[in-house]
């Protein structure tokens, strides 16, 4: 019979033999960056781009709270390798860890009973720190073929149960196959990963920037464009890429993309039909049309004084020189600067043809430039704008949208687009503003790849930013059809084709399970999707929690002190509880909430910084909690369903991501009759 005692003994024997190698690649690793500081430091100034490789190196060995080595393989051939965040090496430069990244970290996250990849075992640390709790073995070709599928389950099962702290955290240490795939796909063209809720498309996503980063050096010079919903969500993700020792990243929301454009975070929309006409990609032939209406012939001759001459220019010709530069394509201010060369030209002849040619050439040119009546000729024909100004002036001055719209644009669609120019700026003109940029000024600057999440809400002119920036046409776009909520939310993933990969269509991957969200939830917010988003398959969740959602209703004066007394409750048992309420409540809540309860704070001022977190359900895609009370369903369904144009799957799909924020518990309090999908 089996020695309970001695396989205890044996255990305890690997996890000390496991934990000294743990402890001597720290060890390796504080030596290797002081080694790499040291060598910056002696270096800078001496090259730029070693510069730029040394202290990438540097920042890369920076020690995270989080485990350095998370396991080991062996192979049939008897090598073993250790895995985990960084690669160390020992002072002879063999290695003590391997990266994630590596190749031969492939078999860790991919290997199986029906492919072991040459793998005899695989060993799975639980870690806390610098510290292993325990190990679980998958020995391959022994006993019967796996059934379960989920890599290293114990280990999952301890990081899906860990509490929020209010920022994302790394899964380089749970990583499972399917997302192994994703990570480590190709980098070419447009990948499309359709994930449901707490299916880790986002941490996905920002692994897939890592791996990115590590195999192409190109990539990490060119910095990868990480775009996210709104600066909350960025907040929450900051630290995931430095965690990983990754630096080379812009993350920015697409607002934040277009810093000239007069609108901030938090603007009100338009109506639904003029925020989806402006999202229109018909918006950027309007806009071009707009800007050659700017262009105009004029019968004035140019005349510029020099000293006792007057050199004359002919209307005509001046006129034709305009006609010359127009007739390239290039951006408009480029234009402009060539009809200037271009008028210098002609007056520095007719000078030539009276008194030859000056000792001084170069100094009659520059003088000529600065000349009044030559800048008043090139204002007449060709005036300077700037992008917000083109923008405000097509929207406000009717008579030019219709000159630029011709037959693009109905009258009625028009009259959705006219505005008075004492009306707000709308989130939905940032877009166009970009795209007036680009006309003016050209191409912005561009990015080697760029991943953005919460994709299916993008309209046509956000798709066509985001290809400017990468011209390449190298993008992963992550989402969820079943949250689609605003006037250009998705229906299919092939809609974007035309505006992204106008050469091939996107590859699109799904992540069916869930993992972070429980089976409760999952099952529970998924009675919408029937109605909310009929085209998508509920995810399918791997796990079980604590609790079943709590559903309480009450009496209309008593829902705000209902909602804060079991988010208070909440908060005894779990680390971080997000409060979702309709847009219209949050306010209220938010400043009940302040005055009774310590750990509350407001999204908007304390990110998720407190135990409680108040936020409207507008703001709370992406976001994550240990618990979450979403408050009055009904409500939050109306409001997204008037703010889409009476769109009841708009309001529905909104619900159900203030349904899914929870990582181990829902309670729903409420008023207002449920929607019929959840009071069955």
């Amino acid at each position: 019979m089996p020695n309970p005692s001695s396989d205890a003994n044996d255990r305890e024997s690997d996890l000390r033999a496991e934990q000294a190698v743990v402890d001597a690649a720290y060890e390796h690793l504080a030596r290797m960056r002081a080694r790499a500081e040291k060598l910056a430091s002696e270096m800078a100034g001496a090259d730029p781009d070693l510069d730029w490789a040394l202290t990438r190196r540097a920042k890369g060995l920076a020690e995270t709270p989080r485990a350095l080595c998370f396991g080991r393989t062996d192979s049939a051939s008897g090598g073993t390798w250790y895995v985990g965040r960084r690669h160390v090496e020992d002072e002879m430069g063999d290695p003590v860890v391997v990266e994630w990244r590596a190749p031969v970290a492939l078999p860790f996250y991919r290997a199986s009973w029906a492919d072991p990849m040459g793998l005899t075992r695989r060993r799975q640390f639980v870690v806390d720190g610098h510290d292993i709790l325990s190990i679980g073995d998958d020995h391959f070709g022994l006993g019967h073929p796996e059934t379960a599928g989920l890599r290293g389950a114990e280990a999952l099962s301890v990081e899906l149960e860990r509490a929020r702290t209010g920022e994302m955290v790394d899964i380089v240490a749970t990583i499972q196959p399917e997302q192994d795939e994703v990570i480590r796909s190709p980098a070419d063209g447009v990948l499309v990963v359709q994930g449901g809720p707490g299916s880790g498309k986002t941490a996905v996503g920002l692994h897939r920037a890592a791996f990115l980063l590590y195999a192409d050096d190109a990539m990490a010079r060119a910095n990868i464009l990480v775009v996210g919903p709104n600066r909350t969500f960025l907040r929450y993700i900051a630290q995931v890429l430095p965690s990983l020792g990754e630096h080379a990243v812009v993350q920015t929301t697409l607002l934040d993309l277009v810093p000239e454009a007069p609108v901030r975070p938090g603007d009100r929309p338009g109506s639904p039909a003029s925020e989806r006409l402006k999202g229109d990609s018909r918006m950027a032939e309007v806009l071009a049309g707009a800007l050659a209406k700017r262009l105009v012939h004029h019968d004035e001759d140019l005349e510029v004084p020099l000293g006792l001459r007057r050199l004359v220019v002919p209307a005509g010709e001046v006129n034709a020189s305009l006609d010359a530069a127009a007739s390239r394509r290039i951006p408009y201010a480029s234009g402009r600067e060539l009809f200037r060369d271009l008028l210098v030209r002609a007056v520095y002849d007719r000078y030539v043809d009276a008194a030859g040619e000056p000792a001084d050439g170069s100094g009659l040119g520059q003088e000529l430039r600065r000349a009044k009546a030559l800048k008043r000729a090139l204002d007449l024909r060709w005036p300077s704008v700037a992008a917000p100004r083109l923008v405000a002036d097509l929207l406000c001055r009717p008579a030019l949208l219709a000159a630029a719209a011709g037959r693009l644009l109905s009258e009625e669609e028009q009259r959705l687009l006219s505005r008075r120019r004492s009306e707000p700026w709308t989130p939905a003109d940032a877009p166009l503003v970009d795209e007036a940029k680009h006309l003016v000024h050209g191409s912005p600057r561009s990015y080697g790849y760029a991943i953005v999440d919460e994709a299916q809400d993008l309209s046509p002119m956000e798709l066509r930013m985001l290809a400017r920036r990468c011209p390449g046409g190298a993008l992963t776009l992550l989402g969820d059809l079943a949250q689609s909520t605003g006037p250009w939310g998705l229906r299919s993933w092939e809609e974007i084709a035309a505006h992204l990969a106008p050469a091939g269509r996107p590859r699109v991957v799904e992540l069916p399970h869930a993992y972070r969200s429980t089976a409760q939830v999952i099952d529970f917010a998924s009675r919408l999707l029937p109605e909310a988003a009929p085209f998508v398959s509920p995810a399918v969740s791997v796990r079980r929690g604590r609790s079943d959602p709590r559903v309480l209703r009450v009496a209309p004066a008593e829902l705000v002190g209902s909602l804060l007394e079991e988010a208070a409750s909440l908060g005894e048992d779990y680390a971080t509880v997000g409060v979702i309420v309709p847009d219209a409540l949050a306010r209220e809540v938010a400043s009940a909430a302040a005055s009774v309860l310590p750990s509350a704070g407001e999204v908007s001022r304390d990110g998720l910084a407190k135990r409680v977190t108040v936020l409207a359900a507008s703001g709370a895609k992406g976001l994550e909690f240990d618990a979450v009370v979403v408050g009055e369903p009904a409500q939050v369904v109306g409001e997204q369903a008037a703010a889409a144009g009476s769109d009841l799957g708009a309001g529905l799909r909104l619900l159900y991501v203030a349904l899914t924020r929870p990582t181990q518990h829902l309670s729903v309090v409420h008023s207002d009759a449920l929607p019929s999908s959840l009071a069955s």
